[in-house]
């Protein structure tokens, strides 16, 4: 365990989990999005619906990348999301690996995220900054 800075209540564990799960999040994202318009009809509003759930997931997981505090209730929301794209591909029985591992990183993130109390101290980093910029504010 590192030592920790009064702005930064992270352990490097702690920030390399959010920078590079998020990094490969939104690479997995990204995969997916290219799948499906490479691979679906462009024309069915189906096909139209998913790509917003495939972009929200890449801003989601960049949130988590940079450490903002929006980043786990984007990735819930985001989860649920996938579990509605898996469920289009199965229901038109077309099957998606690559969707099917976006889904079950979009919860095993979450689950880390929690494990390692990750939330809390983002909210006492986002909370250090504000006090830091309220108390050198008006001074420079």
């Amino acid at each position: 365990m590192s030592a920790r800075s009064p702005l930064n209540p992270l352990t490097n564990r702690q920030e390399n989990i959010c920078t590079y799960g998020g990094t490969f999040g939104v690479l997995l994202a990204l995969t997916c999005l290219i799948q499906h318009i490479a691979v679906t009809n462009p024309q069915h509003w189906l096909g139209k619906l998913m790509i917003p759930a495939y972009l929200f997931a890449i801003f989601s997981f960049f949130m988590l990348a940079f450490q903002k505090v929006v980043a786990l209730p984007l990735l819930i929301v985001s989860a649920v999301l996938a579990m509605g794209i898996e469920f289009i591909w199965i229901k038109d029985i077309a099957f998606s690996l690559v969707v099917l591992i976006l889904l079950m990183y979009h919860i095993i993130m979450i689950a880390v995220l929690y494990t390692e109390q990750i939330p809390e101290r983002l909210k006492q980093k986002r909370k250090a900054l504000l006090e830091e910029e309220m108390k050198w504010a008006g001074k420079i």
